[in-house]
């Protein structure tokens, strides 16, 4: 029977956070946007977008909030239990970071995304 994926991991430069159990992945590359005029559908525009991963990271009282918000140029690894991996190169912090209920919010992005 095929293994359904249920959960992922996340390394940043080899040391694993402790994360939640799930993580949203956008592999960016290109949206597409239609473009109409007064007869309908004319074709469609395109725009870059980079790829991004957002995570959720439990705080202990190891867990440094500004050193995660100063996270630029990182290998930031995505890792699911049925093996899938994706590479985010170059990868740093969007946002700025906020504890809420033992839980903090990291949105990334990077410079490219590679499957492992």
């Amino acid at each position: 029977m095929t293994q359904l994926t249920g959960k992922s991991s996340v390394k940043v430069d080899g040391t694993e956070m402790l994360t939640d159990v799930d993580s949203t992945l956008n592999v960016g590359g290109v949206s597409r946007e239609p473009v109409t005029g007064p007869k309908g559908v004319q074709g469609y525009r395109e725009t870059p977008e980079a790829p991004t991963l957002t995570t959720t990271v439990r705080h202990t009282e190891d867990t440094d909030l500004i050193a995660l918000s100063r996270i630029k140029n990182a290998t930031v690894i995505t890792q699911t239990d049925t093996g899938d991996a994706y590479l985010l190169r170059r990868a740093f912090v969007t946002d700025t970071v906020e504890i809420s209920g033992g839980n903090i919010r990291l949105n990334w992005s990077g410079m490219g995304l590679e499957r492992l």
